[in-house]
C-alpha cells in the first residue's frame, strides 16, 4: 500500500460547510424555526459527512507517521483536539456560573468535577441531571461526536494493522457496524441504557469511518470516482434520501448506507475538483480550518441564549452564527494553530 501524497484539495471547505451545516440546523431546531427552506438545508447531514473525512484524513496521517512511531501519531491528534476542546470547556462552564445556573441548590461537587473530568477526556457524552435545567438540557450536546472521534483514533493502529494483515476480519467488523447502524435506524430506544451507550460509541458508526479509511489505502477509487458524473450522482443521492427509508430520519445522523455511498462519491468528486475560486480565497480555505472552532462553540452559544430568552428566534439564529463564527476564529487563531505547531 503506498501512502497518499500530501496535495491540494477542497476537504478544509468540506469541512467548513459541514460544520456551518450542524450549527444553523441546530439553532434553527432549538429557536423553533422550521419549515422547508430548514429541511433542505438537512440534505447533506454535517457528522456522517466529519465521519468519512476523518477515515480518509486520519488514516492518510496515520500512513504519513508509521515511521515515527504511535508517539507522532497520537501526539497530533491531541493537539489537534485536546487544547480547543479544553478552552471551550472550561469557557463554557465559566459561562454557566456567571448567568448563575450554577451552582445549583444540593450541587455535589464530586459529580461536578466527574462530569467536567469526563467532558475534558474521552465520556463527553455524560450529562449529569444538575445541566438538564441549563439551555436544551446539555451544555454541549454536539460533544458526542468527538467522543466518537477519539475512540476512531485510539482504533487507528489496529485498524491499520487489520488492513494488511486480517482483512477478512476487518470486513466481519465493517459488517458488524453496518448491521448495528441500520438496526439502531429502526429500533434504537434512548429509555434503553446499552442502546444509548452503543449510540454513542465508535460501534454503529466505524463502517463510515472504514470506508474512509479504504479509498486512504486505495486512492486508485478516486480516479473512478471522479469519472462519475454529478448529473447521475446528484439525482441517485437524492432519490436514496427520500426513498430508502424517509427523508426526516436520512436527514438526521442515521443516513441509510446507500446514501452514505453516494454522499461519499460527492464528496471525494467535490473535495478533489479545481474550484474556480479566487486565489486568496483558496490559500485562506487552505490554511486555515474554522471548522473544528465552529463545532465546538455553537452549541454553548445556542444555549446561552436560550437560558437568557432576551431575543426572538431570528436573531438568535442570527447571533448563534456570528457568535460561533467570532468563537471559531478566536479558538483557530489563538489556541489552534499555536497548537498545531508543535505536531510532528
Amino acid at each position: 500500500m503506498n501512502t497518499p501524497p500530501r496535495h491540494h484539495n477542497n476537504f478544509n471547505l468540506i469541512r467548513l460547510l459541514a460544520a456551518m451545516q450542524v450549527m444553523i440546523v441546530h439553532a434553527l431546531n432549538h429557536f423553533g424555526i422550521s419549515g422547508y427552506a430548514v429541511e433542505v438545508l438537512k440534505v447533506f447531514p454535517g457528522v456522517p459527512t466529519f465521519f468519512f473525512l476523518s477515515g480518509y484524513l486520519i488514516c492518510s496521517s496515520y500512513q504519513r507517521t508509521t515511521g515515527k512511531g504511535l508517539l507522532a501519531f497520537f501526539k497530533n491528534r491531541v493537539l489537534r483536539i485536546y487544547p480547543a476542546l479544553w478552552v471551550c470547556i472550561l469557557l463554557s462552564t465559566a459561562t454557566v456560573f456567571i448567568l448563575g445556573y450554577l451552582p445549583t441548590p444540593g450541587l455535589n461537587l464530586s459529580s461536578f468535577f466527574m462530569w467536567l473530568v469526563g467532558q475534558m477526556t474521552i465520556l463527553q457524552f455524560y450529562n449529569p441531571e444538575f445541566m438538564r435545567g441549563f439551555g436544551v438540557g446539555v451544555l454541549n450536546g454536539a460533544l458526542w461526536t468527538v467522543s466518537i472521534e477519539l475512540q476512531f483514533y485510539l482504533l487507528m493502529p489496529v485498524i491499520y494493522y487489520l488492513a494488511q494483515r486480517a482483512k477478512a476480519f476487518l470486513i466481519l467488523v465493517f459488517l458488524l457496524s453496518l448491521a448495528l447502524n441500520v438496526y439502531f435506524r429502526q429500533h434504537l430506544d434512548w429509555n434503553v441504557m446499552y442502546m444509548k451507550l452503543l449510540y454513542v460509541s465508535f460501534a454503529p458508526w466505524l463502517y463510515i469511518f472504514l470506508l474512509g479509511c479504504f479509498i486512504a489505502l486505495n486512492e486508485e477509487w478516486i480516479a473512478r470516482i471522479k469519472r462519475l458524473e454529478y448529473k447521475y450522482l446528484l439525482p441517485a443521492y437524492l432519490l436514496a434520501m427520500n426513498f430508502i427509508g424517509t427523508y426526516e430520519r436520512n436527514a438526521e445522523n442515521s443516513i441509510n448506507p446507500v446514501a452514505v455511498l453516494l454522499l461519499i462519491a460527492l464528496l471525494l468528486k467535490f473535495g478533489t475538483a479545481q474550484l474556480a475560486l479566487p486565489a486568496k480565497i483558496t490559500a485562506v480555505i487552505r490554511n486555515t480550518d474554522f471548522s473544528y472552532g465552529l463545532y465546538l462553540y455553537h452549541m454553548p452559544i445556542i444555549n446561552v441564549l436560550l437560558f437568557t430568552g432576551a431575543f426572538s428566534a431570528g436573531v438568535n439564529v442570527f447571533a448563534t452564527v456570528v457568535f460561533s463564527i467570532v468563537a471559531a476564529m478566536f479558538s483557530w487563531y489563538v489556541v489552534e494553530r499555536p497548537a498545531l505547531k508543535h505536531k510532528y
